[in-house]
């Protein structure tokens, strides 16, 4: 069986966000192009009813995850309040939910995407690795050109060294693919997921040069965490973007999986950004970050005649 899985956390109290409808739009278009693949959205934190139904109606199954900080404390026995003020964690604590499922592929998306295109286009297409994701913008892989401000691979890569892991090339984890019982694999390593993403927020805390990326109650929870834990193995950051960590993260841990394979998606079926386009050219997702996210979604209306 084939799924796609979303995954969305709106920290209390209960309301209605812009989260909720780029998820609502998102769902919309895949059903748009197919009304039979299985699709889960996990919910962290509360959600309104109406949101739910709405999300029925498009044949989603919805599981409740409760509350973000429990879970991160179910899987990680270290620090937990910096990581609960970083809010994009939770996608990659869902896997050991679906244990119970005989599944061949899963598709996990964010929720600023659209689809273009039957999403089984991508399931046909990227098979043969173990994950399939579009290279990080600005990497080595790009073809915006390399920025060692945004990334530095090369320090990127004495991380990795230094870890005993085996190098991934960057990749953006907004559209993925994974393959082969990789779910499994990420699930049984969710703990170490989660002790990447806080010996590297660590590392901004202690380096004079990166510290002003913590937001104020991040930067707080990382030093009270600090303070409560005694020695940390701080990891350098080596970029200049706070919302890639999770994703430098779950780079260390794919290097820990023995005989991983991977692969980049196409830009002929993924989009991601403001600057590739988004419409037609046989596209099947755009990945919308770096944009006008309503004015986006209302070209899409009109597009599609909603």
């Amino acid at each position: 069986m084939r799924i796609v899985t979303y995954s969305l956390y709106v920290d209390p109290p209960e309301r209605h966000t812009d989260y909720h409808e780029q998820l609502i739009y998102s769902v919309k278009s895949l059903r748009r192009y197919n009304q039979s693949v299985p699709v889960i959205a996990f919910l962290y934190g509360e959600h309104s009813a109406t949101f739910k139904a709405r999300l029925a109606e498009h044949g989603v199954e919805v599981h409740l995850m409760g509350v973000y900080e429990d879970a991160i404390r179910r899987f990680f026995p270290g620090p937990f309040r910096a990581l609960t003020t970083y809010p994009v964690l939770h996608k990659w604590l869902n896997f050991s939910t679906l244990e119970d499922l005989t599944l061949s592929q899963i598709l996990q998306s964010d929720c600023d995407t659209i689809f273009f295109d039957d999403v089984e286009i991508l399931f046909r297409t990227y098979t043969e690795k173990d994950f399939y994701a579009r290279e990080e913008p600005a990497s080595r892989a790009s073809h915006y050109g390399y920025d060692p401000h945004y990334l530095d691979e090369d320090a990127l890569s004495r991380v990795v060294e230094s870890e005993g892991a085996i190098a991934i090339d960057p990749c953006n984890i907004g559209v993925c693919i994974l393959n082969h019982g990789l779910w499994r694999e990420i699930a049984r390593r969710t703990d170490t997921f989660l002790s990447y993403a806080f010996r590297f927020a660590a590392g901004i805390a202690r380096d004079p040069h990166r510290r002003d990326l913590l937001w104020p109650q991040m930067a707080n929870a990382v030093a009270h965490d600090l303070m409560q834990t005694g020695e940390v193995a701080a990891l350098p950051y080596p970029s200049s973007n706070l919302w890639i960590l999770d994703q430098m993260a779950l780079w260390l841990t794919l290097g820990h999986i023995p005989n991983l394979t991977c692969g980049f998606l196409s830009p002929d079926h993924v989009v991601q950004g403001t600057y590739e386009p988004g419409f037609g050219h046989a596209k099947v997702v755009h990945h919308y970050f770096g944009t006008d996210k309503v004015a986006f979604r209302s070209e899409v209306s009109r597009s599609f005649g909603w």
